[in-house]
């Protein structure tokens, strides 16, 4: 008796397949949302904190809020 892969029946979708993508990604939209509300940034213009942002995943993050955000917020 074999299985065939192919034709085995699909586990149903967790909630958290859902839920941990949102996870990640809504600290960079939060990093986003104060860049462009708060032009004013310390080392690098605003498109390059943008950028470091979307690609720089948590490290980018961190280095926003402690080296690219203003102090006079």
């Amino acid at each position: 008796m074999s299985v065939d892969f192919l034709t085995a029946p699909a586990a149903p979708p967790t909630p958290w397949a859902a839920i941990v993508p949102l996870i990640a990604v809504l600290p960079a939209v939060i990093c986003m949302i104060d860049i462009a509300r708060h032009p004013h940034t310390r080392r690098y213009p605003p498109q390059v904190w943008l950028a470091i942002c979307a690609c720089g995943n948590v490290f980018g993050l961190v280095a926003y809020l402690r080296l690219g955000r203003t102090e006079d917020h």
